[in-house]
């Protein structure tokens, strides 16, 4: 999962190798610059839940701090016979504190995990396979986690371009952590250690 996901992904969409191809932070600074706002971070975060649930909206897993904004430029490849295949990545503003709590947004380009959706898709059908996929997920997510770590962190090309946020995304009385929290937190990690 995780080579798949680097190499038919990120690999193609974090790094500028190209000339005629803008890296995620080539897309973040346009992005600024046309929106006229700042990004503390130029990365792709990208969110990897214990669960693998990951909702279509961010904005619901944040208790409605967090808010789509825009995408960013999207970028066309011709990749396994499909002719201009569309990547983009979107751009987010986050409410510190909520919506209503008067603080200044916080601008961050961040998705989920596709892969881990799709295993949860799988875990939660009943196909004769997930059986395996509920025995196994814990192992498997963190590995997903550690491997996809170690791949981005290998490649010069894709180092320090997206930032891996793993983590439990619900509390030990089964409700849902807010994200949102959990993102302001390692973008302070990020700054104070810059």
């Amino acid at each position: 999962m995780a080579y798949s996901f680097y190499y038919g992904y990120l690999r193609l969409t974090l790094p500028s190798t190209e000339t005629d191809r803008k890296g995620i932070i080539e897309k973040i600074e346009n992005f600024e610059d046309y929106h006229n706002v700042t990004f503390p971070v130029h990365k792709l975060f990208l969110l990897i839940p214990s669960s693998g649930s990951i909702p279509p909206n961010l904005k619901e897993a944040s208790y409605q701090w967090m808010e789509n904004v825009h995408e960013l430029e999207e970028e066309k490849r011709n990749r396994a016979g499909n002719i201009g295949r569309i990547y983009r990545n979107n751009a987010y503003k986050i409410y510190p504190g909520g919506r209503n709590s008067k603080n200044n947004p916080v601008y961050i380009v961040v998705e989920g995990a596709t892969p881990l959706l799709t295993y949860y898709e799988v875990e939660k059908h009943n196909h004769s396979e997930s059986f395996a996929y509920k025995l196994y997920k814990d192992k498997i997510i963190d590995k997903f986690y550690t491997k996809l770590q170690e791949i981005l962190q290998s490649d010069p090309e894709t180092r320090n371009l997206c930032e891996l946020i793993y983590y439990n995304d619900f509390d030990a009385q089964g409700k849902r952590v807010n994200v949102a929290s959990i993102l302001l937190e390692r973008i302070s990690q990020i700054t104070k250690s810059a």
